[in-house]
């Protein structure tokens, strides 16, 4: 099949070049972005009639043809190729193919560039809201829990993963849910920068002899404002994802932290928290083991997301002005990055509300050595200076904890 860049009765592409440049694009924008894409084309469309570029009929047929590609696309039976490269040239052949010469005008004051931005501004914009309506919905479900549940139920604090000091578990979930409604504010931060047209700036340098009126596709599609600097949209390719991921970030940081607090807290040396069976998973050697597989993948996760967000910005780094097909390799990088929150934090959704605490073992666990440092706050406020009690409390502890161990090694060795 002819690409749309290719003239007519032209030589086909090399095949292994065609399959290197393309990649998995196509692939991404059928699974993924093509709604967005036909939800831009409708406002384009839309414009173009506006301005006098189409009829009313005209029009009217592009409605009908991009709804018919969409209800398509919904039951899986609209296939993106990789002889079409991208969705947008999938679009524009099916509607020429199938409704004629009307397809030839949907490309009009257009290039694939600022489609493709737009369609990936439209998805990013999705991704950012749900992620913030997930923080909040976690955020809520910890503090709830947290109040109700576990507040004033004990629990070993750690530093360096060794005992510290007393706390509690309803304080430990809420330093988590304190996190996820910080996220919230950093998501508004990225929608609020984010959310500006694209759509218009053609190749990054507008259109000349045809006055296109790009606030009319910015009402049309929902956006805050229209993205003005043509040049800005060509920059923002690539930046406004890696700024989208950023913002992510916390949220995401927040559920590998809490990953690994759950895998400690979980062994059997502990096990001050637990998760009904439907969350652990067996051997295939040992009858007896439990695991929590999800926190280890969640801890990987974290790590994946932050190496994907990082492929980004090493991409667009160092890259001029003006469109580069380099940019095209973080659409996939992108796309997979956001799968990788919402659904972390849609598990997280079902994990809190699960969440059992085994309270013998927490009480069990409030040993002597967690309280040493109230230890040195009581003589502080009986007016001894901090470090004289700090050294005092220390000594005495250590002078308690020796004289236990020499009368349990005593009475081990009189048994035997």
């Amino acid at each position: 099949m002819a690409k749309l860049w290719q003239p007519s009765g032209g030589g086909g592409l090399n095949p292994l070049v065609e399959a290197y440049t393309v990649g998995e694009d196509y692939k991404i924008d059928g699974e993924f972005l093509l709604r967005y894409d036909l939800q831009a084309s409708e406002a384009h469309a839309t414009m173009l009639q506006k301005i006098g570029v189409l009829t009313s009929d005209e029009l009217a047929t592009l409605k009908e043809a991009l709804k018919e590609i969409g209800e398509l696309w919904e039951k899986g039976q609209f296939q993106v190729t990789r002889s079409q490269e991208d969705g947008h040239t999938a679009i524009e052949q099916y509607i020429t193919e199938k409704f004629g010469e009307v397809g030839k005008k949907i490309h009009t004051g257009r290039s694939r560039n600022d489609q493709s931005m737009t369609m990936i501004r439209l998805y990013t914009l999705a991704q950012l809201r749900e992620v913030q309506q997930l923080s909040s919905s976690l955020a809520s479900a910890a503090m709830k829990r947290a109040a109700a549940d576990f507040k004033d139920l004990p629990m070993p604090g750690y530093t360096h993963m060794q005992r510290a000091m007393p706390t509690t578990v309803g304080k430990w979930l809420t330093s988590f849910a304190s996190g996820w409604q910080d996220s919230e504010k950093l998501l508004e931060g990225a929608l609020a920068v984010l959310n500006q047209n694209p759509l218009g700036s053609a190749a990054g340098f507008g259109i000349n002899n045809l006055k296109l009126d790009r606030d009319e596709t910015t009402k049309l599609m929902g956006f805050a404002r229209t993205q003005s600097s043509e040049m800005y949209c060509g920059l923002s390719r690539g930046m406004f994802e890696n700024v989208a991921l950023q913002a992510m970030s916390l949220p995401m940081i927040l559920c590998s932290r809490f990953a690994t607090d759950m895998m400690m807290f979980t062994q059997q040396e502990s096990s001050f928290l637990a998760l009904p069976d439907a969350f652990v998973t067996g051997s295939s050697i040992m009858p007896q083991k439990k695991n929590y597989d999800l926190f280890e993948i969640m801890r990987a996760n974290g790590k994946v997301f932050g190496s994907l967000q990082m492929q980004i910005q090493e991409t667009i780094v160092g890259l001029g002005s003006g469109y580069h097909r380099d940019l095209q390799c973080t659409k996939k990088a992108f796309v997979e990055a956001c799968g990788i929150v919402t659904s972390t934090l849609r598990l997280m959704q079902d994990v809190v509300p699960a969440l059992q605490a085994r309270e013998q073992n927490l009480r069990n666990a409030m040993t002597e050595d967690l309280f040493v440092t109230d230890e040195v706050y009581k003589l502080v406020a009986a007016g001894k200076p901090f470090r004289e009690a700090y050294s005092e409390a220390k000594a005495d502890f250590f002078k308690r904890k020796a004289e236990k161990e020499a009368a349990g090694a005593a009475k081990h060795a009189k048994k035997s």
